[in-house]
Order: C-alpha cells, then sequence, then structure tokens
C-alpha cells in the first residue's frame, strides 16, 4: 500500500507525464505536493520506486517513467491487472500453460514489485494440507529457479505443469505433493523447468 503522500505525487507524476510526455522537475514536484524540501520529494520517490510504481534512470534528468502495470482502484484498495494463463494441476500433471488475452484483479500487496507476475487457476487437491485447493487463483512470480521448499509451477518433460513443492537433492528434483493421496515425484534435474513461485492464493466463495 502507498502513503497519503506517495499516492498524491504517484498521481501527479501519472498525470504530468501523460499531458507532457515529460517527467516534472524536482521543484514542480515540490510545489505541487506542498513541501519545503527536496529531500521530501526524493524519499516519496524512493519509495514509489521500491513499490514498483515508477522507474528512474540514473544520471538523467527528468527520467522518471510510469511503470506500466495497470494499477488501479477498486474498493479502495492497489490493484493491479494480471494475466490469467490458464489452469494448473495440484494433482496430476496436465498439459502445458498457454497464454491468454484474460486478466484478473489482484490485490497489489500480494504480488512481489519490479517482477512479472501471472495468475493460474488451480485444479485438484494434491496441495490441500497447504491451504490450496480446486479452484482458487494461485499468484506466480516468474522465475526460472527457486530454494528447497518453495512451492513452484514446474513444466515436466516441455507439455506438462504442475504445483508442487520442492526438493532439489544434486540431479535429481523432487516435486512433494501436500495431500497423502498423492506419491512424491521424482525427476532427472534435466526432465524439469521451473517457470515461477507461488506468492499467494485468491479464493472465491
Amino acid at each position: 500500500m502507498l502513503t497519503k503522500k506517495q499516492s498524491k505525487l504517484y498521481n501527479f507524476l501519472k498525470d504530468k507525464i501523460k499531458k507532457t510526455n515529460v517527467s516534472p522537475s524536482f521543484e514542480e514536484m515540490k510545489i505541487a505536493m506542498g513541501l519545503k524540501s527536496k529531500s521530501g520529494i526524493q524519499r516519496l520517490i524512493n519509495g514509489l520506486i521500491e513499490r514498483g510504481f515508477i522507474e528512474k534512470k540514473d544520471n538523467k534528468k527528468r527520467a522518471i517513467n510510469i511503470v506500466n502495470n495497470s494499477v488501479s482502484k477498486k474498493n479502495n484498495d492497489l490493484v493491479i491487472n494480471l494475466p490469467l494463463l490458464g489452469s494448473i494441476a495440484a494433482g496430476n500433471p496436465v498439459e502445458a500453460i498457454e497464454n491468454s488475452d484474460e486478466n484478473i484483479q489482484i490485490p497489489l500487496h500480494l504480488i512481489s514489485a519490479n517482477k512479472k507476475n501471472y495468475v493460474l487457476k488451480v485444479e485438484g487437491d494434491s496441495m490441500v494440507n497447504k491451504g490450496i485447493v480446486d479452484g482458487d487463483k494461485a499468484i506466480i512470480e516468474y522465475c526460472n529457479d527457486a530454494e528447497n521448499g518453495d512451492i513452484v509451477v514446474a513444466l515436466i518433460n516441455d507439455n506438462e505443469v504442475t504445483l508442487k513443492k520442492l526438493k532439489k537433492n544434486k540431479d535429481k528434483i523432487y516435486l512433494i505433493p501436500a495431500n497423502d493421496n498423492y506419491k512424491i515425484q521424482s525427476f532427472n534435474s534435466d526432465e524439469i523447468k521451473i517457470q515461477g513461485k507461488l506468492k499467494g492464493i485468491i479464493r472465491s466463495y
């Protein structure tokens, strides 16, 4: 979440850049925010950068850019539109995920700032003991590597995907369910590609 001052500066930057295609000067920002010093503006800018709302090119004046993450307001909470790429099995593997034009709104605090994020619909019950049930929407941070214990999107032999807990041991990769009705799967390291790790779950009731 942004503070009131961060939100005010973000909206000012967005409107100014949209109208002029140039980021405002520190003096303009200072006046717009009613602040007495440029150091206060710098702190607000740093906060917006850390949260992934803007980016600033080093060693260049007026080089603030709005990050195109489709942020909007909904019920007074900041949300972001993320692509819903399809379904993923929390059970037996299903076909590889295909891209989709469909988007879904996700609370901004559930995603990783400055990272590529996407959403998958969960099918199956193999991760039920981790609180992940059939029909949930999994928020995924894209990555091609993960740590032991992470819940990951694993692409198996380039044609099937599944959501499981990861364990790596030398040249072996284990995909571990969170349901005693399913068995641990073992693969050679070259049979598995990590396509992301779980960041959160959205559930409709």
